[in-house]
């Protein structure tokens, strides 16, 4: 009896150390489980910490005494002049898409909503609203995104302003009142004046720019 008492004796003393070492096991892991939670949530404070992003110049949004630039081609970036608005009368595209300059010399190419058509016309072509907004010489400026889906006004058919992708159509001489294509309404003017021979915004858009979505 007594061998037998001695021996459930050591049985238990074996089983010890394993039970000790499971304990400490789950002890060890529900540590790691709180040290990841603290980590986290210290994650999570520390992003919500983080200052919101800085405006971008380049993304800022046409402003009265920016002046309009180039948005493409060999000239990209250089200011538009009235010679050459005179000289794009004689091309098959008699307008140029613009983006506009501050007066800190940054070009505002990143906001798809600061595209602009820039086109010298007839003043007396155009409607007294039209009128208004456009500079003495005949220099109209226009939103060039569609107000359909957003593409880039960018072609001339018959004396109409048209976009490319679905044949929205726009009359330059009527605050560009819709006149074909399945465009919901007429994109925002965007008065301007000439000031030593550049294009320069007088003005707010008399709409908000970009797609009707």
């Amino acid at each position: 009896m007594a061998d037998h008492e001695a021996t459930t004796h050591a049985h238990h003393h074996e089983e010890d150390p394993q039970a000790h070492a499971t304990r400490r096991a789950i002890l060890q892991a529900a540590l790691g489980v709180s040290a990841g939670a603290t980590l986290l949530s210290t994650l999570w404070v520390g992003a919500s910490l983080i200052p919101r992003e800085e405006k971008v110049p380049s993304k800022e949004p046409v402003a009265v005494g920016d002046v309009l630039v180039f948005a493409t081609g060999p000239k990209a970036n250089q200011e538009i002049t009235l010679d050459d608005l005179r000289a794009a009368q004689r091309e098959p595209i008699p307008f140029i898409i613009a983006f506009p300059k501050s007066p800190q010399n940054v070009v505002k190419k990143d906001l798809i909503t600061n595209t602009i058509m820039v086109i010298l016309a007839d003043p007396a072509r155009m409607s007294p609203e039209t009128r208004q907004h456009a500079s003495p010489e005949g220099v109209l400026a226009y939103s060039a995104v569609c107000k359909h889906l957003g593409c880039t006004v960018s072609q001339w058919q018959n004396g109409i302003w048209r976009c490319p992708c679905h044949g929205g159509e726009y009359d330059i001489y009527n605050q560009a009142k819709v006149v074909g294509g399945p465009v919901p309404k007429p994109v925002p003017q965007l008065p301007v004046k000439v000031e030593g021979g550049r294009v320069v915004v007088a003005g707010e858009f008399t709409d908000k720019p970009g797609a009707d979505v």
